[in-house]
């Protein structure tokens, strides 16, 4: 399915959690592999000090959205707050 767009069962699973297996771990963030037709993106926003992600490691996440633009799922790890609420903490306008 290269360059194909998710499908309506994989776009209707945003909002659940997910499982993958981590495949890189960038500075930029870290590359799931979630068994759908695009890979999964744990921003680097979401990566802290205390995140020891490692290759083959399994995460389990929710499926916050999908970017047309990255071609990939965006995911956020449990316990993390979304970015779009962190930049209006910071009086930043989100919408």
């Amino acid at each position: 399915m290269v360059n194909a767009n998710p499908t309506a069962h994989e776009l209707g699973l945003i909002g659940d959690d997910v499982a993958g297996t981590v495949e890189a771990v960038f500075r930029w963030g870290v590359i799931v592999n979630l068994g759908l037709s695009k890979v999964g993106f744990i921003d680097a926003l979401y990566v802290d000090n205390a995140s020891d992600y490692q290759v083959g490691q399994k995460v389990t996440a929710i499926l916050a959205s999908y970017d047309s633009n990255k071609d990939k799922f965006l995911l956020r790890p449990h316990g993390q707050i979304p970015i779009s609420d962190r930049l209006r903490a910071q009086g930043f306008d989100v919408q």
